[in-house]
């Protein structure tokens, strides 16, 4: 998705709770017209109400940053509920998806969706000068146990113009 690209995304679970983790979510309304998140996203957000990402994503709709939606599922085998109902609202509004689960990119993808996950996230934040450097948010997400392959992250450092590993 290119930088100037500033339009409507529908979430997932797995990049909001990175960015919260991370406490970034402040970045996604910087980057994006608006983010809407289905609110069967929301409740797999919120299903642990003790971590600060839960409290952060809590904070970040109080604030308005992102939009519930109501989104009725597509069918789709493999796919946890948060993950179809972000894929059906995308393709109801013609917006893009943010999304870390393989196999929820890829069906989206076989869709004709923009997917965008996390890195890629962080790497548009390099690009409009919202953090100064994606590495260090890397090694803190691989040190919350966020798995990230090594190719991604790869292809992250050499977007956002940093020294591959």
């Amino acid at each position: 998705m290119p930088s100037s690209a500033r339009r409507v995304v529908v979430s997932d679970a797995g990049p909001l709770i990175a960015l919260g983790r991370l406490n970034l979510l402040h970045l996604l309304p910087a980057l994006f017209a608006q983010v809407q998140v289905p609110s069967a996203v929301l409740t797999e957000c919120l299903a642990r109400p003790q971590n600060a990402d839960a409290t952060r994503i809590k904070f970040a709709v109080d604030q308005h940053w992102l939009m519930l939606c109501d989104a009725t599922p597509i069918t789709m085998q493999g796919l946890d509920l948060g993950e179809r109902a972000a894929i059906a609202r995308a393709l109801e509004i013609g917006a893009g998806l943010l999304a870390d689960d393989r196999a929820a990119r890829q069906h989206a993808a076989a869709l004709g969706l923009v997917v965008i996950g996390t890195l890629g996230v962080l790497v548009l934040a390099k690009r409009a000068g919202g953090v100064a450097s994606i590495r260090p948010l890397i090694d803190a997400l691989r040190t919350s146990g966020q798995r990230l392959s090594r190719s991604a992250v790869a292809q992250a450092l050499t977007a956002a113009l940093e020294a591959p590993e």
